[in-house]
């Protein structure tokens, strides 16, 4: 599989940084997982629950959807290995992403303009939100939409068993997490950097790793077989 170039890592973004693991990384952005040029798996702050990670492509690209069709099946491949990884030790998990749009004026969910995912253990019946969606049967799905037909940033969730939904952008802050919150009983505490739940990113560090060592992703498969798993 031919992966494109990554885009160059920009000095002020943190998931940027994190793509390298090295050792001036705060102990909390240390890599759990990793794949050479494909992407990262760090430990959220702001984990609502143990076991929740943010998985951000090595490409410094506002979305998924932004990668290139090859790089975003590599991305996904490594994806489902981390969804994989986390699903044995914590249970089903659901997947989301606040697609960003590239305009910086413009209104978004996402907090940030590189793109990550994020990968919450539980069911949230985020159908209940009511958003317009269309749905896939494979997170490639997303990134087969004809450019003409996309949404200039965008809501995607896949819950465990079920398709990925796709819709447009609320346009507010941490959309889902939000939502996750109130699910939890605690409907205050969506914001990650004023709850940053040390406690939980301890859990997840200790039942899946860090340190000086991360785990590596070093194959890249020939097809995208495992991601409707």
């Amino acid at each position: 599989m031919i992966v494109a170039a990554h885009s160059a890592p920009h000095d002020s973004c943190f998931l940027c940084s994190h793509q390298s693991g090295g050792e001036d990384v705060a102990w909390y952005d240390r890599p759990i997982m990793r794949s050479e040029g494909v992407g990262t798996a760090v430990c959220a702050v702001g984990a609502l629950v143990p076991g929740y990670l943010l998985v951000s492509p090595a490409q410094h690209e506002s979305s998924v959807q932004a990668l290139t069709r090859p790089t975003a099946v590599a991305f996904l491949s490594f994806l489902a290995d981390v969804h994989a990884t986390v699903e044995r030790h914590f249970g089903p998990t659901t997947i989301f992403e606040h697609g960003s749009c590239r305009s910086e004026e413009r209104r978004r969910s996402a907090c940030i303009s590189h793109s990550h995912v994020h990968l919450v253990p539980g069911r949230y019946a985020l159908e209940q939100l009511g958003l317009p969606v269309r749905r896939f049967e494979t997170l490639t799905g997303i990134v087969d939409i004809p450019p003409t037909e996309r949404n200039q940033g965008y809501l995607m969730y896949r819950e465990p068993d079920g398709m990925v939904c796709y819709a447009p952008d609320a346009g507010i802050s941490q959309f889902f997490r939000r939502h996750i919150a109130k699910m939890l009983g605690r409907p205050d505490e969506w914001d990650y950097a004023l709850f940053p739940d040390w406690a939980n990113l301890r859990a997840t560090q200790e039942a899946l790793g860090s340190g000086s060592a991360p785990q590596q992703f070093v194959r890249a498969r020939e097809t995208d077989e495992l991601l409707s798993a």
